[in-house]
């Protein structure tokens, strides 16, 4: 992509500082975590809104391509184009950056008909793919919640059981996972409750596997939230969705400690 396009994209992306939003993370929100450098929280977010508006329009564009046909007349090709080129307000809603009482931190809400994992698998999948090409420059690890609760009020087991259920008690064949939580500025949940309360959801009957696992669950805490959702078994591959690191690995990388889990 051409520098002074995906500058000028960014410009405009600004413009949700002066847009009345939430500020607090609620329970129920569908989302990203996303991680950066202190001080640069506010970049951050800004590049998040224009790389995740380039993910969802590309997918939208593929979809009405497909549905083309080849009898089509020219005028109403000219009228869909002519659509296309119109504003929609439905945009401004699909994401909404919520700043964190926290350095380096911030949460991306997204709008319920966006799938939070398969836009941040498609965009470091693209990454991964085609290095060359940056997209970002802030944003460094991107963690897709499928949903959120508060931890003052969250009953881990029941929220872990609704997460799991379509990915490890619907049917077919055993499946082998890991557990990557990430705690943050909250002395209520730890690591090794996490742990223990979501491998017991699992079941014995989903071996562990921390090196080549089918499913990553990720568990992040955040202040007074705790997000979850399941990824597929290339994270490590993927740099655990980290965009610096696929832009540009580290020489050597330690094998996470995180991604422990017991049975």
């Amino acid at each position: 992509m051409p520098k002074s396009q995906f500058s000028k994209k960014r410009k405009g992306g600004s413009k949700w500082q002066n847009q009345p939003s939430r500020v607090a993370i609620e329970t129920g929100d569908v989302g990203v975590f996303l991680t950066c450098d202190m001080g640069k929280e506010k970049k951050c977010l800004t590049e998040a809104i224009d790389i995740f508006s380039q993910a969802i329009e590309g997918t939208g564009q593929q979809e009405e391509e497909e549905q083309d046909t080849d009898d089509e007349d020219i005028e109403a090709q000219i009228r869909r184009e002519l659509e296309g080129l119109q504003p929609s307000k439905d945009k401004t809603r699909q994401f909404q950056p919520v700043q964190m009482d926290m350095p380096c931190v911030v949460f991306m809400r997204l709008d319920p008909s966006i799938e939070p994992v398969q836009l941040v698998h498609r965009l470091c999948s693209e990454a991964y793919a085609n290095p060359e090409i940056k997209k970002s420059r802030w944003i460094k690890r991107m963690h897709p919640v499928t949903s959120v609760r508060k931890t003052l009020s969250v009953d881990l087991e029941a929220f872990a059981k609704e997460i799991l259920k379509p990915h490890f008690h619907s049917g077919g064949a055993p499946k082998t996972y890991a557990i990557r939580p990430t705690v943050r500025g909250n002395s209520k949940l730890n690591r090794d409750v996490i742990i223990k309360v979501v491998a017991d959801v699992v079941g014995p009957e989903h071996p562990v596997n921390l090196t080549n696992y089918d499913l990553m669950i990720l568990v992040d805490v955040a202040q007074n939230v705790i997000g979850m959702s399941v990824v597929q078994g290339d994270y490590d591959k993927l740099k655990r969705f980290n965009l610096a690191e696929i832009y540009d690995p580290s020489p050597k990388e330690a094998t996470p400690k995180s991604t422990e889990a017991k049975s």
